[in-house]
């Protein structure tokens, strides 16, 4: 529990600090010379309600100046854990970043600056830039030579509120900032998903997969791939409200546009784009295995789960859902040459009942509903072939 004690008979005096308004003044007059920076604020931990209930005096460090006022005017004194740590984290982001080269050895294995991205569906305005800023020190982590920095870096104390680690978080990108880059992706995305049927039945999909390392070693890279995908369906029955499980939703497709060049598509997404329709990898199958145990860069792949990394595909050779099979029908003595096909070979569009987005300058009402939900339409078909389609296809009529 807390822990008060007196250090002098006098009574304390009333304190005739300003009282910040706006998270804008809040920046003015705490951090001048990164408000001279500010073309406005996008996101602060500085509500309009928190600036109005609370009585908060900019300073440019809280700490030494909270003390030295309390010391100097005759004022109770507060501290929490977080006070001392976040103290020490600033004083030490400003030693790494002065001696980075020096340092470099410690804290990472490559040269330069390394870009880290992290990828959130949204808006500029609909994000919590605190939790992508949280999310990024994973990014560091992985890519780091102490596996322990982040845990010794994040508060932890009784004290600590979510704001806090978001502080820390900033402050951790901070002092690695010489090692480091930072890049927060927003893009479009699922509202939701769903997935029909029981949890058993996925469990069932992926206790099939290791059937598929005995057709060779582009068989083997292609379960590779498959295994984190079926465990995150899994997890998504397990834990559907979980950070880590939001996040994998969040990264099942990335495009990338090309201009008049191709246009790339990427994401975990990619598992089911192995091989074309003759059999071909779309990328290299076989070193599927072997760079799930490499932290070495690939320039393109830009999805990663549980050690395994998920190549971009050219949207123009993203392969066909379904498959053609000639089938010889003897129809009573008379021989039919016909072909089945069945695949994945459609999208449902219905209505979840809820009520659509529509842009601002959509004078719509905004209750109206619509087709909204998508879902993947498999099915099949028999057809008889031409006489053109005959030689193409092969019937064994001996």
């Amino acid at each position: 529990m807390p822990v008060t004690i007196q250090i002098a008979t006098h009574k304390a005096r009333p304190w005739s600090g300003m009282k910040a308004t706006s998270a804008t003044e809040l920046l003015r007059s705490s951090c001048r010379d990164e408000c001279e920076k500010s073309a406005g604020i996008i996101q602060s931990s500085f509500s309009p309600e928190l600036l109005r209930d609370q009585h908060i005096d900019p300073s440019e460090n809280g700490l030494v100046h909270s003390c030295w006022r309390a010391y100097s005017n005759h004022h109770h004194l507060a501290l929490r854990p977080e006070d001392l740590w976040f103290a020490v984290l600033s004083q030490t982001g400003f030693y790494i970043n002065a001696h980075a080269e020096e340092l470099r050895h410690l804290f990472v294995a490559h040269e330069g600056q390394k870009e880290l991205e992290v990828v959130e569906v949204g808006n500029l305005h609909s994000v919590d830039f605190g939790a992508l800023a949280e999310r990024m020190t994973r990014e560091i982590q992985k890519n780091v030579l102490d596996p322990e920095l982040r845990t010794w870096v994040m508060p932890d104390f009784t004290t600590t509120r979510d704001s806090d680690r978001v502080v820390a978080s900033v402050l951790m990108m901070g002092a690695l900032q010489e090692y480091f880059s930072y890049k927060m992706t927003l893009c479009c995305g699922i509202p939701s998903v769903t997935l029909l049927g029981e949890r058993e039945d996925w469990v069932k999909i992926q206790g099939r997969i290791s059937m598929l390392e005995k057709l060779g070693s582009e068989a083997v890279g292609f379960a590779t791939l498959l295994r984190p995908v079926l465990r995150y369906f899994i997890e998504t029955f397990d834990h559907p409200d979980s950070p880590a499980v939001k996040d994998f939703w969040s990264r099942i497709v990335h495009w990338q546009g090309g201009g008049s060049g191709p246009s790339y598509l990427s994401g975990w997404i990619t598992a089911f784009c192995a091989w074309d329709a003759k059999g071909q990898p779309l990328f290299p199958l076989e070193e599927i295995s072997l760079r799930q145990s490499q932290s070495q860069d690939q320039d393109d792949q830009v999805c990663e789960l549980d050690g395994v990394y998920y190549n971009r595909v050219d949207t123009s050779d993203i392969p066909n859902g379904y498959a053609g099979v000639p089938v010889l029908i003897d129809d009573n003595g008379v021989e039919i040459k016909s072909r089945m096909v069945a695949g994945s070979v459609g999208i449902l569009a219905t209505s979840s009942g809820r009520p659509l987005d529509r842009p601002a300058w959509n004078s719509t009402v905004d209750e109206e509903t619509g087709l909204d939900s998508l879902q993947p339409v498999s099915g099949w078909w028999m057809f008889k072939v031409t006489d053109d389609a005959e030689g193409e296809t092969p019937f064994d009529t001996a």
